[in-house]
């Protein structure tokens, strides 16, 4: 399936959602770049006008507040809401295509993968898309918008940006490339935890039966150690990101009251433009601080996208199409295996069952007998064909599984 159409139809049913959150988020913008302009008007013009102008502004900028707000409070739920729908339609879809998987396709992922991708790997779509509807056209338009108002108010001012911003940008995207690979790493090491917590609950009769609870407590720990310092590496190199912004934002806003304010004690510029220009700053590089986090979170909503995407494009290996008794039903039991072969690993030379033959009458008792591993539990799956075998044929009744 194409790849966009795959995701595009968990977006359709909710396209409004997804239409509006960001329309409202634009509403937001628009008041946050207007309002260090109303600011610096009153700052500029406190001293030559009458107090009804600076009445007239304060008013102004509170109804652009109570925008602001409501733009604010729309793009959140309409988000949230996209966000929800979203998740809940795909892990829906994943359920449904697991339950039609044969236990070779479940054996390829292993049920604790299963369950991480339909649980962990889900909720970070959902929280990637909730906060791409906020941030995907705020932190955008708060960056155009308050650079093209910091250009028209001060051209002289603006060429800090241009030498702060480019190596801040680079700098950004040479953390998050390295980090990528790291939150990849790091949800296969939660399917590791998952599979071992998941083989212990399961087999818990098992474990008790034969004394291995010291071998799995080990195990665990092995497995949640590895976790753990996958997350260390990850938030290692990410950690970084934070302290980075704050110092290109802060030595930019420390270069443009330097230099502004040579501008100002000359008598070149006014001191409210100043002051709506270090707004603007903090706006642009705010935004830019916010495209990070947009940035950070999609390097681990990206790795969560694959492999969900892997599940969804995986096709279950047995299904009835060729069936040629589909309403047959079983009435005796009687089962027949004839020259069975069977391997999990299909490029291996050894065989977990290896010319295989037999019969059961209807109503018999069989005991199968073996050492672990040998192939007991393998065997009984052939009959309700959980497997295929690779050669020979399964019978029930005299008619072959496949039929």
């Amino acid at each position: 399936m194409n790849p966009v159409k795959k995701w595009m139809r968990y977006v359709k049913p909710y396209k409004w959602y997804f239409i509006l959150g960001p329309l409202c988020m634009i509403v937001e913008v628009i008041g946050e770049v207007l309002m260090p302009k109303f600011l610096a008007q009153v700052i500029n013009n406190a001293a030559h006008n009458s107090p009804w102008f600076s009445v007239g502004q304060a008013a102004l900028m509170i109804v652009t507040a109570l925008l602001m707000m409501a733009g604010g409070v729309g793009g959140a739920w309409f988000g949230s809401k996209a966000a929800v729908n979203f998740a809940a339609d795909l892990r829906a879809d994943i359920y449904h295509k697991v339950q039609r998987f044969s236990f070779s396709n479940i054996d390829r992922f292993s049920t604790g993968s299963l369950v991480t991708r339909l649980t962990n790997d889900v909720t970070q779509m959902q929280n990637f898309i909730n906060m791409l509807l906020r941030m995907a056209l705020r932190a955008p338009g708060m960056l155009i918008g308050a650079l093209v108002m910091a250009i028209l108010l001060r051209p002289s001012l603006a060429v800090v940006l241009a030498v702060s911003i480019p190596l801040m940008l680079l700098t950004i995207a040479g953390i998050i490339t390295k980090g990528f690979s790291r939150f990849s790493k790091m949800q296969s090491k939660v399917d590791g935890l998952n599979s071992a917590v998941q083989e212990n609950v399961t087999n818990m009769r098992v474990v008790k039966s034969f004394v291995r609870e010291d071998h799995e407590k080990a195990k665990f720990r092995r497995a949640n150690g590895e976790l753990k310092q996958a997350g260390m590496d990850a938030i290692k190199i990410m950690i970084y990101l934070g302290p980075i912004v704050t110092l290109f934002m802060n030595v930019t806003v420390l270069a443009v009251l330097w230099f502004g304010g040579n501008q100002v004690v000359a008598g070149d510029m006014p001191i409210g433009d100043l002051s709506a220009f270090v707004n603007y700053v903090t706006q642009i590089l705010f935004s830019l601080m916010m495209v990070t986090m947009l940035f950070m979170m999609s390097s681990r909503a990206l790795a969560s996208a694959r492999r969900i995407a892997e599940v969804l494009d995986e096709q279950p290996d047995l299904n009835d199409d060729a069936a040629a008794r589909k309403d047959a039903l079983v009435t005796g039991g009687a089962i027949e295996f004839r020259h069975v072969s069977f391997r999990y690993y299909k490029n291996s030379e050894d065989k977990v069952l290896d010319d295989v033959s037999f019969t059961i009458p209807a109503g018999a008792t069989v005991g199968i007998i073996g050492s672990t591993g040998c192939g007991k539990t393998t065997l009984i799956s052939m009959i309700p064909r959980f497997y295929d075998p690779d050669e020979g044929q399964v019978l029930v009744d005299g008619v072959d599984v496949k039929d």
